[in-house]
């Protein structure tokens, strides 16, 4: 089967999850900066210890920005195994193998990789554009049937009483 690579960075939701992230981060930065002036002020420190400590709550936010702008969020598999990153916190991506794999379950928004050890690996996809989500899970269930894995679609069902 034919190897593929889903690039989840340029998509717009993550950049707007991203913005929503650096904005928090910097009021909280901003908050700490402003209780370590409190804190350092009431003390009668120099006041170079406030200008440090404004430095180094500068210096945090601008790395969480680079790190987060330099991150690679993706989605691939080839004939071997499965490997995905979805975060810049993890430095090493997630892989299964597929011959590790009994039973492959596609629900609405996530993907349940059922090992043979009895263990399972869940996905959560819901945070994508809809379009990627189909995308991750018609390539998953291809590759599932190719290689002769158990392949579960749990459909979205509204029950009504």
């Amino acid at each position: 089967m034919e190897p593929f690579n889903i690039n989840l960075n340029q998509t717009t939701e993550t950049g707007n999850r991203y913005k929503k992230f650096l904005v928090i981060l910097m009021v909280l930065f901003f908050a700490a900066a402003i209780l370590s002036f409190l804190i350092l002020n009431q003390q009668n420190d120099p006041r170079e210890w406030i200008f440090l400590a404004f430095g180094i709550y500068g210096l945090g936010f601008i790395y969480f920005a680079y790190a987060g702008r330099k991150a690679k969020i993706y989605f691939k598999a080839d004939d071997f195994a499965i490997e995905y990153q979805f975060g810049f916190f993890l430095k090493t991506p997630t892989s299964i193998m597929w011959d590790v794999i009994k039973k492959v379950r596609i629900g609405p928004t996530y993907i349940t990789f059922s090992k043979k050890s009895g263990k399972g690996k869940k996905v959560q996809l819901g945070w994508l554009p809809y379009a990627k989500v189909i995308e991750i899970k018609s390539k998953v269930s291809t590759y599932a049937q190719g290689k002769g894995i158990e392949l579960e679609v749990a459909e979205f069902s509204k029950e009504t009483s």
